[in-house]
């Protein structure tokens, strides 16, 4: 079956790759109090594509409802609510966010059979942390406006369908922006890293492979899962070794940054976004030491990898 997600809800406004001027606001000094003892790492997981909703025996599938067992069982460690980023959802003009009290779906994929489109996640938002990671991000130098009615996107409900299958958690959704400078997913991670501290567990939701080409000449020629191409490997090794080598914040991010003039960059991340959540997740955690926690090659095609990081203490 071919994976199709409609572009039109992938982005919002024009993609001109071009970075729009940060309009930095004022924020009242006053800091949201702690609520919570132990500081919540953060996530980078590969959200896999909308076969996984069919597929709950798929290795994927089953690392993340392992991990949601556990975030779910970590007593009063367990995270009150989730803040995420998704491949699935750029904007021009500065950052927006969710700020629905409920959550509806949106279906950004086609052709697919009616039972991929029956599906719900009815979770929870969260306006009072929308307005927090606002504030905090605008504090930053960031544009943020509100998003009163989008839905989340599969790079979003995919996953949580696994990891959160009792909608046990409220989620607010961020926008990932249009920029020529991959710096920008990094920093935006780090200026909300004081949520960490505050209960909340923060989720970048994509892939460190993603080449829809290379996928469709793979499954024309009947051979998507054969053996890794080089350049997979290569990508990987090197997203991998920049995470797991890295002694502080500031070699993560020369690191991670480095691996856009790597060669297979090209072939592995054709278009940006989807390897963008990697960044964002990395500054979230930038003060804690990457952890590879999911490993292993997509079950749809070897030109995948369900590589998936944590920056942080385990629960």
């Amino acid at each position: 079956m071919i994976i199709i997600v409609d572009p039109s809800t992938h982005k919002e406004d024009h993609r001109h790759h071009h970075r729009s001027s940060p309009i930095v606001h004022r924020q009242s000094t006053m800091a949201a109090a702690s609520t919570a003892r132990f500081r919540q790492p953060c996530y980078f997981l590969a959200h896999g594509s909308p076969m996984w909703i069919v597929s709950p025996e798929d290795n994927g599938p089953r690392a993340l409802a392992a991990l949601g067992k556990k975030i779910l069982a970590s007593g009063p460690n367990r995270p009150k609510s989730l803040l995420v980023v998704s491949a699935h959802w750029e904007t021009d003009n500065g950052l927006k966010i969710t700020t629905a009290a409920k959550h509806d779906l949106l279906y950004d994929y086609y052709g697919f059979p009616p039972e991929f489109y029956d599906v719900k996640y009815p979770a929870d938002g969260d306006p009072l942390l929308a307005d927090r990671a606002s504030r905090l991000l605008k504090g930053a130098g960031f544009r943020v406006s509100e998003e009163k009615s989008r839905g989340l996107d599969h790079g979003v409900f995919t996953p949580l369908l696994y990891l959160f299958p009792g909608c046990e958690i409220p989620v607010v959704q961020l926008s990932l922006p249009v920029t020529r400078d991959p710096n920008d997913y990094f920093m935006i991670g780090k200026a909300l890293a004081p949520l960490r501290d505050e209960g909340v567990l923060i989720l970048g939701l994509g892939f460190i492979l993603h080449n829809l080409r290379e996928l469709f000449r793979a499954m024309r020629s009947g051979k998507p899962s054969g053996p890794p191409p080089d350049w997979t490997t290569d990508f990987a090794g090197r997203v991998r070794a920049a995470i797991l080598e890295s002694r502080t914040g500031e070699e993560l991010q020369k690191a991670l940054l480095a691996t856009y003039d790597a060669p297979s960059y090209r072939m592995a991340a054709p278009s940006p976004e989807h390897y963008a959540p990697v960044l964002f997740a990395a500054g979230a955690g930038s003060e804690d030491k990457g952890t590879l926690v999911i490993d292993g090659w997509e079950s749809l095609s070897s030109l995948f990898t369900n590589d998936s990081y944590r920056f942080g203490d385990d629960y």
